[in-house]
């Protein structure tokens, strides 16, 4: 299990993971630390947003990180669950 940066699109309604509509270069990265990944999906989310701001659209897409199966080390583990204080500190300080 690792860290990886997800990629959701707005279809009809709904949040739908990029993976699953089998879209190509669009499958989760893998990221070396909950750190790294939450800095990169801040400023990707913070980018996107501004994007469909200045174009007066909706947000159609966003990015999100999510403990997956690493196919390539299945006995690495370098995402616990996150305790308490780290989950009011995600509420608080992750843009989503």
């Amino acid at each position: 299990m690792n860290w990886f940066i997800v990629v959701y699109f707005l279809i009809n309604g709904n949040w739908i993971d990029a993976d699953s509509l089998k879209k190509e270069g669009w499958s989760p990265i893998e990221q070396p630390s909950y750190k790294i990944c939450i800095e990169k999906i801040n400023n990707a989310n913070i980018r996107f947003r501004k994007i469909a701001d200045s174009k007066n659209t909706e947000l159609d897409i966003k990015f999100r990180c999510e403990c997956l199966e690493n196919s390539k080390n299945k006995d690495q583990i370098n995402c616990g669950a996150r305790n308490w204080i780290q989950k009011i500190w995600d509420k608080v300080f992750i843009i989503k």
